[in-house]
């Protein structure tokens, strides 16, 4: 038979979820060979359009 290992559920943060998108778009755009520079920002159509986008909970 097979055991099951259950991992314990804990709440994350929202300045974790976005220190981790942040830290995972630098990694794409290097697998991309492309940088994202680092004083980059978002234009506030980009912030809109994200914002439609994300699930509403």
């Amino acid at each position: 038979m097979e055991r099951r290992v259950v991992v314990k559920r804990h709440m994350v943060t929202k300045d974790a979820v976005k220190r981790f998108a942040v830290r995972s778009t630098r990694a794409s755009a290097q697998l991309e060979r492309r940088a994202v520079p680092a004083g980059y920002v978002r234009s506030a159509q980009v912030e809109q359009l994200l914002a439609e986008r994300q699930p509403r909970a």
